[in-house]
């Protein structure tokens, strides 16, 4: 009877793994890896019964080709990323009931839909098991196919040649394909083994033999438990005892003796594993009795009619089937043997051991999850922890950043006062001749020339290395509510020099005014910003256009 697998996995280079070395691997070839500058030769490889290039349906009308070694080089030559997926592999059991010819038709058809549903490209190897691999167990009717896919569309170029493209919507995460209206990854996988259910049972039908069905164990309702995973290190120690007893039988044969080959397991996975297949082999074969037993009840139905509950039937009910206590006539034997039941304390015994098995493992499953929610729960606190001494730190460093702004801003107005104090002591120096400093007009002078002495001693202040960035910016603030200061009492000056009643008065004021102006300009029109410099040169301009005014009035005689 025809098993169920088809199972996929990426080949990525996040594993170290190559598309051109996996592509000669299962193809048991020689190919050349560009990306790596390797030469993967697997030409010795046994059990490769064929291995073949399938195109989408597009790209072979068009009468295209494309080589192995050519193909999976693109492959890899179109990924950039160092993780990244390079090829899509398809894992299928080929059912031995089936012709030579006939499974590599399947294992083609199944490529060639999902090669045109994708756009990808498929190179499809069938294999089948080598004498070395039933020698040490293998079942001798596992014929499958390893079918390689690009990650990435085919396309033709402008030159007819194929290039790859775009990744395969199998190929996108679940946020892209959700974006795009797409269910999930694991929906297309899901949809993937159910075409080749429907496609290899389309073949199993046209030789009338059983069907398989994609559904797990489980939910057939059949007891199958599966084996538990060996690793490298298990598998290895298996292979080497096996390959030791080969060794010993060679050598006594060598010597005319005869050797029992010691086939019991190495390691105790592979022993529990043999118990869990002699298990598995015992509700198998009880499955198949049941089923034969039904299958025997629902030919007679057919040929002769029951009583099935109470009603008496000539072809089989659309839905089950309970067949009545009463004894089923036994068909004739035939050349093929039916599957022979196996006794009940076999069964028993081998359900025993499997519970056995299921008990430790959920046992050994909840200390695991249970170890894992405290290494959890110990990660969560130390977060936190590391979380509140970080937050700490940062409301410290404020704290100590805010009082050290808090000093440095005190420190600055006691020099402000200072620098103020020292100029104001000199302040008969600043004071313009011909000028009283205590007239309304004389105070407005005398505030422009005082300003220029204070702006000097702050840029002294700022250049200064004991000067902190803090003090530098509010000494910069000063600078510039100085600047603006001037301007404005150069407009205020000039409005009352305006009103003095005698033109000489009024000459007079305006040239001091021009002077203190003109001198601020020179000594500090270049430190400040372009909007200040434009204010100063239109109250400039101003007052030299009213000079030009006062001159033009005494030449025509009109002042005192």
């Amino acid at each position: 009877m025809a098993i169920f697998i088809a199972s996929t996995k990426s080949i990525s280079r996040g594993n170290g793994q190559s598309a051109v070395a996996s592509a000669s691997y299962r193809a048991g070839v020689e190919l050349e890896d560009k990306r790596y500058g390797k030469i993967h030769d697997y030409s010795k490889k046994h059990g490769v019964m064929s291995a073949d290039i399938i195109l989408p349906s597009a790209l072979a009308a068009a009468n295209t080709d494309i080589d192995r070694a050519d193909l999976w080089n693109k492959a890899e030559a179109a990924e950039k990323r160092k993780d990244a997926r390079v090829a899509r592999e398809w894992l299928v059991n080929l059912p031995h009931e089936l012709s030579e010819i006939d499974r590599k038709d399947l294992a083609h058809s199944f490529a060639q839909t999902l090669a045109d549903r994708y756009g990808t490209i498929a190179d499809c190897a069938i294999h089948e098991p080598t004498q070395k691999e039933i020698d040490r167990g293998a079942d001798p009717r596992n014929f499958h196919a390893h079918i390689l896919f690009t990650t990435r569309c085919a396309e033709l170029d402008d030159n007819n040649e194929i290039i790859l493209t775009d990744k395969a919507s199998i190929e996108l995460s679940d946020n892209k394909r959700r974006s795009l209206g797409m269910a999930r990854v694991s929906h297309e996988i899901k949809e993937v083994r159910q075409i080749w259910e429907q496609i290899a049972n389309e073949k199993l039908a046209e030789h009338d033999h059983k069907l398989i069905d994609s559904r797990s164990y489980a939910a057939q309702g059949i007891d199958i438990e599966p084996q538990l995973k060996m690793g490298s290190v298990a598998t290895k120690l298996e292979r080497d005892k096996y390959e030791r007893e080969l060794r010993k039988a060679e050598q006594a044969k060598e010597e005319g003796k005869h050797y029992e080959i010691d086939k019991t397991p190495a390691t105790q996975l592979g022993t529990i594993n043999e118990i869990i297949n002699e298990r598995n082999e015992l509700v198998w074969g009880v499955e198949l009795t049941k089923n034969q037993i039904v299958n025997d009840a629902a030919d007679a139905i057919i040929l002769n009619g029951h009583k099935i509950e109470g009603v008496e039937h000539s072809t089989p009910p659309p839905s089950r089937i309970t067949v009545a206590d009463e004894p089923i006539k036994e068909p004739e034997p035939t050349s093929a043997p039916k599957p022979k039941a196996p006794t009940l304390d076999a069964v028993a015994q081998a359900m025993a051991m499997a519970k056995g098995i299921k008990t430790k493992r959920a046992d050994e499953q909840k200390q695991k999850e249970v170890a894992l929610e405290q290494q959890r729960q110990r990660e969560l606190a130390e977060q936190q922890k590391r979380e509140q001494a970080e937050r700490e730190r940062i409301e410290q460093a404020r704290a100590d950043r805010a009082r050290q702004l808090a000093l440095e801003n005190k420190q600055f107005l006691d020099d402000k006062k200072a620098l103020y104090a020292s100029v104001m002591a000199q302040l008969e120096q600043h004071t313009q001749k011909g000028i009283d400093p205590n007239s309304k007009t004389g105070k407005l002078i005398l505030a422009i020339s005082v300003a220029n002495e204070v702006m000097h001693s702050f840029n002294q202040y700022t250049d200064n290395p004991d000067t902190t960035q803090r003090q530098r910016e509010l000494a910069s603030n000063e600078r510039g509510a100085l600047t603006d200061l001037v301007s404005d009492k150069s407009q205020q000056a000039l409005n009352e020099i305006k009103n003095l009643h005698y033109t000489s008065e009024r000459k007079t004021h305006t040239a001091a005014l021009q002077d203190v102006l003109t001198e601020f300009a020179d000594n500090h029109g270049q430190s400040i910003d372009k909007t200040q410099q434009q204010a100063l040169q239109s109250a400039q301009k101003e007052i030299t256009d009213y000079s030009s005014e006062i001159n033009r009035s005494r030449s025509y005689g009109l002042g005192r």
